[in-house]
């Protein structure tokens, strides 16, 4: 017989020879967490305490933070998990010393404390600068889409609410006839009634009932704003994203990350579909954070195409203390410009055209003049302020390279931005080798920190509705990241240290 390493009996009675802190390592990354919220003032981080008049003793705001912070860590978000886990994980009863709020006490402090989790992510930004893991000398900004509580079913249109209406009357319509039948067979024919299936038709019918109450609820909701097109009923802030071919709803992190070690220096979210309009918010925030720790060194901030945007990136160049450098991969792809004609596929675009500043025209490839037309800049469909240059229609017409130019019988015309010398002039900087370089570091930068949030973390949607407990779950995730990251950086010995000092 195989000689096996084998069990205590079960029914064998015995005494525990060692205490509850002898089970947990000294090097468990749980001694930190525990240190580093029982340093934070709750109150004064924002969190909701407890009233000391009330008679019913309450569980310390520290205890259910470390309870978040720990589930976070470990990829479990629920809240009925994590009372579970309260009752059989060593860890988790090592850091509540024993102690297990049911869920509902779990899930309304995360759900009633959304400005002070996001005030603890700041704070913990302030621990990482005491350890010298911030420099703050380059700054990659980068968004990803993730899903939020609201499925594509629970989205509803103005154009289709009628038709919803009309379905679920029918099927209403249907199941009272259906009871009808029923009741005519008992009363005439003395057929008894199938009780199981009335019960299933009647909560069928109750259900539909409670539908058409919604729906009558959210077309008042179109009555009374005209400008609402769609109705998100789970969450009212989600917004459909395109996120690798496929439509959900949802919103749109962005992050701001230190180059130095790949942490974390700023978390938002947005609704809107692309990022054409973060890059100045964002930049805002990375100024805050820096004057917070009174950083005053010059930043180099970078970000990819998808924030190339004209009014962007004109705002950001009055922002004091920062380098910005927006890739314009997009724009040299061949994308079709606001200057160029609908008509013309591989035709002449504004970069074709030289531009005489002293007289204040364009010149064509054939030296052709465009002189402006207007007396004051207009905005274009994407608000845009700009001027228009027009080509006299006798020399277009007669053109032989008209068929590269335009089809309009009137002369070309140029609509050109009244920023088009600064984001001329930026377009050339974006060539120089330091700012080259910049943009290929970026990927390195951000996309890391993404990659460990969605795969390695499994965040990948959003448990919280509304746009406020959902940017502060975002703190929560991004406090996480962060944590990760610097257990991985420094020992606990050291991080331990630094609490005391």
């Amino acid at each position: 017989m195989a000689n096996y390493i084998q069990g205590c009996a079960r029914n064998q009675m015995f005494l525990f020879n060692t205490c509850l802190d002898d089970m947990i390592e000294e090097d468990n990354i749980i001694r930190f967490i525990d240190k580093y919220i029982e340093t934070l003032d709750m109150e004064k981080l924002g969190f909701q305490m407890h009233d000391a008049q009330l008679s019913a003793p309450a569980y310390r705001p520290q205890l259910k933070l470390k309870i978040y912070v720990y589930g976070y860590l470990q990829r479990i978000r629920s809240s009925r998990r994590l009372e579970i886990e309260c009752h059989r994980n060593k860890e988790l009863i090592w850091l509540t010393e024993g102690l297990a709020p049911d869920f509902k006490t779990i899930a309304d402090f995360r759900k009633d404390n959304h400005n002070a989790l996001k005030n603890v992510f700041k704070n913990f930004l302030q621990f990482c600068h005491k350890l010298n893991l911030l420099a703050f000398k380059t700054v990659a900004i980068d968004g990803t889409k993730m899903r939020g509580e609201n499925g594509l079913n629970e989205i509803y249109e103005r154009e289709q609410i009628k038709k919803v209406e009309k379905e679920i009357q029918e099927k209403i319509d249907a199941y009272l006839k259906e009871l009808d039948e029923a009741d005519k067979k008992e009363t005439e024919a003395g057929i008894s009634i199938n009780e199981e299936k009335v019960k299933e038709i009647m909560d069928r019918l109750n259900k539909e009932q409670k539908r058409l109450e919604k729906i009558d609820f959210i077309q008042e909701l179109f009555e009374k704003d005209p400008e609402l097109k769609k109705y998100f009923a789970t969450d009212e802030d989600c917004r459909l994203q395109s996120d690798k071919g496929k439509v959900r709803a949802g919103y749109n992190p962005q992050i701001g990350v230190d180059a130095k070690e790949k942490l974390i220096i700023v978390a938002d979210v947005t609704n809107e579909q692309n990022d054409k309009n973060q890059l100045s918010p964002m930049l805002c925030q990375v100024k805050e954070i820096k004057e917070e720790l009174g950083i005053e060194e010059k930043t180099e901030a970078v970000a990819d195409s998808g924030y190339f945007s004209e009014k962007q990136i004109v705002e950001t160049a009055k922002v004091e203390d920062f380098h910005v450098v927006v890739s314009a991969d997009a724009e040299a792809k061949g994308q079709k410009k606001d200057d160029e004609p609908d008509c013309i596929v591989e035709g002449y675009t504004l970069n074709n055209f030289t531009y005489d500043k002293e007289k204040d025209i364009f010149i064509c490839p054939l030296g052709y003049e465009l002189r402006k037309i207007t007396q004051s800049p207009q905005a274009d469909k994407n608000g845009r302020l700009t001027n228009k240059y027009q080509a006299e229609a006798e020399v277009c017409n007669n053109c032989k390279k008209k068929c590269n130019c335009t089809k309009g019988e009137n002369g070309r015309i140029l609509r050109v931005s009244v920023n088009y010398e600064f984001m001329l002039n930026y377009a050339n900087s974006l060539k120089q080798e330091e700012n080259k370089k910049i943009i290929a570091k970026r990927k390195e930068i951000v996309e890391h920190p993404f990659g460990t949030i969605k795969r390695s973390l499994g965040f990948t949607y959003f448990l919280l509705k509304g746009m406020q407990k959902v940017k502060a779950e975002f703190s929560l995730m991004c406090l996480i990241y962060n944590l990760k990251r610097v257990f991985n950086i420094m020992p606990i010995e050291e991080l331990n240290k630094a609490l005391t000092n």
